[in-house]
């Protein structure tokens, strides 16, 4: 607990520092939101700084590869949305398989990352990183419902 302050502190300056940098209003949101999860995250799973400074690069990691396959469904996903009328049966399984096949890759991609949070944290950590994911995106969600509320105001 005693290092917990020293690092929120430390968490909340480099959060400044990126948001001073960041040049368009979009990447303030994104920084903003990098910086929430940070926060969030470093709180809900109870990360040391230690465990922090190992645990981050491999969670950006993962992160990174799942937001590729997400962007590369949805790009499958919208061309289907946009010519589904004019393809054939044989075009349309296709595109049914490839989307189990992005399921089976996110699938693929959290096993593969759930045996490297085991190696740097402790099961119940590994477990709160589940929890505070789920939890995240009901915040960010609760945020955008609070901020469409005030801007009708």
């Amino acid at each position: 607990m005693k290092y917990f302050q020293p690092f929120i502190l430390l968490v909340l300056l480099l959060v400044c520092t990126i948001g001073a940098k960041a040049q368009q209003p979009d990447d303030q949101k994104e920084q903003l939101i990098k910086s929430q999860k940070i926060a969030f995250f470093t709180d809900k799973i109870g990360l040391t700084p230690d465990e922090a400074e190992v645990f981050w690069p491999i969670y950006n990691s993962y992160w990174e590869k799942k937001n590729k396959i997400i962007a590369d469904r949805k790009n499958k996903m919208t061309y289907f949305t946009d010519h589904h009328q004019n393809m054939s049966k044989e075009e349309m399984t296709r595109y049914a398989n490839q989307y189990i096949n992005y399921e089976m890759e996110l699938a693929k991609l959290l096993d593969e990352y759930h045996g490297k949070f085991k190696q740097i944290l402790p099961i119940d950590k590994v477990m709160k990183i589940y929890l505070a994911d789920y939890e995240f995106k009901t915040y960010l969600l609760q945020m955008i419902r609070e901020g469409g509320k005030d801007s009708k105001k």
